[in-house]
């Protein structure tokens, strides 16, 4: 994939090749990055002073310097990686280098990276009612289109009749009827929309034609939001589809109850899946910081109340919902640094000045 960025050569950001693998080298995109190349452990300790936000590194086959021992080099990659650069192998790298490049340039807070990324499915889902769910799906879906403008969709598989047709305006197509009829779906605001109530949802897991009609979906968007309900019958499918899961909770006891029981759920469904989505623990309508402690140790982000935003599905409350499923969404680039005025006045002025 050919993605320009448009800012000077200088000033696109590093990319450290300390590899003899030339496929992985040509692999880098030089419209992309400034690729530096070292084979020794002491230029790859030189190198790193360019500050590189993908390292592709082969510890074993590089030359040993003296003045740079191999575990003292790894010491650093490690601590590199901690800071938010990517660190991998020639091996990874070749595996999946589009993964890596968007990762990078997320991390340097470049959002174009998400156009490297391979698709995301993220479930959003608890067994609890009223926690902010199918607002959260609607806001993050629209955020991700308005702020990527990557093709998106939200698929809902809720529980007793459909949210989403209650909540948007106009009719829209069902998931039933693009599964089985072919029928195209349905738009808002540029996001794909396919609403589904628990009958079409027991009819559609029945239905031999659904596992593929969900993976056309998936794999023509960027991003697929599921608003999921677990007692719905299209519940494994989708587990078995998503590359991350949103766990909404609130600060209330009940809420913390189910939880806790969907937390378990997906710890046994996913042991098997490999590879296993992410799943991530969110904390959602948060009045104080006393709220916050409630799931302290487990707690992936938290969101705050605000109803306002709520009820007009602001994706300004979605951001870090973004930055669990893209790691750097939320960060930006540096601002340049202001050029100090030059001292307009005449070398004797300034010295009168200086005296003075």
């Amino acid at each position: 994939m050919l993605v320009r960025i448009h800012i000077g050569r200088n000033r696109l950001p590093a990319a450290l090749a300390a590899t003899r693998s030339m496929e992985a080298i040509e692999r880098i995109p030089q419209e992309v990055f400034r690729v530096h190349e070292a084979v020794s452990t002491l230029g790859v300790m030189r190198a790193l002073e360019n500050d590189p936000l993908l390292v592709i590194a082969d510890l074993e086959d590089l030359q040993d310097c003296p003045k740079m021992s191999r575990p003292a080099l790894r010491t650093a990659l490690d601590s590199l990686g901690r800071d938010g650069a990517v660190v991998v192998t020639s091996g990874q790298f070749l595996a999946e280098p589009d993964r890596w490049v968007g990762e990078a340039l997320l991390a340097c807070g470049l959002r174009v990276g998400v156009r490297y990324l391979p698709p995301r499915m993220v479930m959003i889902t608890n067994y609890c009612g009223g926690v902010g769910k199918t607002t959260l799906s609607l806001a993050l879906a629209r955020r991700f289109r308005q702020a990527s403008g990557l093709a998106t969709a939200l698929v809902e598989a809720g529980v007793g009749g459909s949210s989403l047709k209650a909540r948007l305006p106009g009719r829209h197509v069902s998931l039933y009827e693009v599964a089985t009829q072919n029928a195209e779906a349905g738009q808002w605001e540029d996001v794909a929309v396919y609403p589904a109530d628990n009958w079409e949802a027991d009819v559609l897991a029945a239905d031999e034609r659904t596992p593929k009609a969900l993976q056309d979906i998936a794999h023509g968007h960027t991003l697929t939001v599921f608003d999921t309900f677990p007692t719905n019958p299209l519940w494994k499918h989708i587990v078995g589809m998503a590359t991350d899961i949103l766990v909404v909770a609130a600060p209330r006891q009940d809420s913390l109850v189910q939880t806790e029981a969907v937390l378990r759920r997906l710890k046994d469904e996913t042991a098997a899946l490999h590879p296993a989505p992410r799943v991530h623990l969110v904390l959602n309508q948060v009045r104080t910081m006393g709220e916050r402690l409630l799931l302290a140790g487990q707690l992936s982000t938290w969101i705050g109340y605000d109803e306002r935003r709520a009820n007009h599905l602001d994706g300004a409350l979605t951001e870090p919902l973004l930055n669990l499923v893209y790691p750097g969404w939320g960060k930006r680039k540096p601002r340049p640094k202001a050029k100090q005025k030059r001292n307009s006045r005449k070398p004797a002025e300034a010295a009168k000045c200086t005296a003075l």
